[in-house]
């Protein structure tokens, strides 16, 4: 069997579910053919230029995202059921692979896409919705849903919900075609425990920016420095170097704080983190928040600059169930913070409501009902 999985890189949240797809699947289905590809990226100088401005974006002017999440969505309106661009890359692929399934983890690469598939492949060739939200509403695209699909996965009954709600002005979607199966983390998320319910003796609190993110780690540690002496920090710096050498001068210059200063982390290192963590500090993405409630770890949303209206989902997805901490300056972090220190029943109590609301999963459950035929 072969499988080919469609992502982009515009965030980490869709080449995450992709990724974790594929490793469970070589993990599972040994036999079973896998190809992971960037289609925006690749297909098209367009629409690479698409990935870039919205990464620039979210690095360098938050607040133009909403400006361009209403520019892809009305893009919608007017495409007409296939790639507008890169179109003979996505045929070439299609012909030189030929995949028996077809999953796409991003919305953009639902419509059109699927559609395309099926005309180059024919009807037999099966086509899968990964989809990464939460929650719905507005923030929620209308590039997720299309009729093309066999199957549309999702992680939540609300996402479900939201599906089921715009199936009949949109796609006019079949409601059986809609499966809520849960979330599908990297296996090492699956394999071990989830965090404790019980509070680690010693606060350690981790900064995560994101792939793409902002640096505003240094604003952010200045807050704490009054509480240096009760906490334990770790900031995330992914692959950008010059970001973590900042850091490391910084922590040179600031002994009193206990700061480990990383680059990029693995699947594995970052299921240890969240089970050590005492809390994490990121930005509203689907995929941070998924491995949060998964792991039961709480999380301070990092709303400084602009909530993107995607990343809205997820906020309101915690604020639904009274997990939602949120901060739009550093020194919400030091009254965050502070405040759970001073009074640490309050903190147990958040901790086990992250328990009470752990999203569960079973991956071979997951894969089955992907790889079984369509009923």
């Amino acid at each position: 069997m072969r499988v080919l999985i469609f992502t982009s890189s515009g965030g980490t949240a869709h080449d995450a579910a992709a990724y974790a797809l594929r490793d469970w699947l070589r993990l599972r289905q040994p036999a079973t053919e896998v190809l992971v590809e960037h289609v925006l990226e690749n297909a098209s100088p367009v629409t690479r230029g698409g990935v870039e401005l919205y990464n620039w974006i979210q690095r360098r002017q938050p607040w133009l995202h909403q400006l361009y999440w209403r520019l892809v969505e009305f893009e919608d309106l007017v495409k007409p059921g296939r790639p507008l661009f890169g179109r003979r890359y996505v045929i070439a692929l299609l012909r030189r692979f030929r995949p028996d399934l077809v999953i796409s983890t991003h919305p953009h690469i639902n419509r059109g896409h699927f559609d395309l598939a099926k005309r180059v492949l024919g009807p037999q060739v099966r086509c899968i919705t990964c989809n990464t939200e939460l929650e719905g509403g507005f923030g929620f695209s209308r590039n997720w849903i299309c009729a093309a699909a066999d199957r549309h996965w999702t992680q939540t009954p609300q996402v479900s919900a939201e599906v089921s709600r715009r199936r009949w002005s949109m796609a006019r979607y079949p409601a059986e075609r809609v499966h809520c199966l849960g979330p599908l983390l990297y296996p090492s998320f699956h394999e071990g425990a989830a965090a404790p319910a019980e509070p680690p003796q010693r606060p350690r609190l981790v900064l995560a920016s994101g792939a793409n993110g902002a640096n505003n780690h240094i604003p952010l540690l200045e807050q704490l420095l009054p509480l240096a002496d009760r906490l334990e920090l770790v900031a995330l710096c992914g692959r950008r170097d010059a970001v973590r050498q900042e850091l490391l001068q910084w922590a040179q210059r600031h002994p009193q704080l206990r700061l480990e200063v990383l680059g990029f982390q693995g699947p594995e290192q970052m299921a240890a983190l969240y089970r050590s963590a005492w809390a994490h500090v990121a930005r509203p993405g689907a995929r941070t928040a998924t491995e949060a409630l998964f792991m039961g770890c709480p999380l301070i949303f990092n709303r400084m600059g602009s909530t993107m209206p995607q990343e809205s989902l997820a906020v309101r997805y915690f604020q639904r169930r009274d997990l939602a901490t949120s901060i739009r300056s550093p020194g919400q972090l030091r009254q965050v913070v502070g405040g759970w220190l001073k009074a640490p029943e309050r903190y147990a109590e958040l901790r086990q409501r992250y328990q009470s609301h752990r999203l569960t999963s079973d991956p071979d459950a997951i894969l089955a009902s992907l790889i079984a035929p369509q009923a």
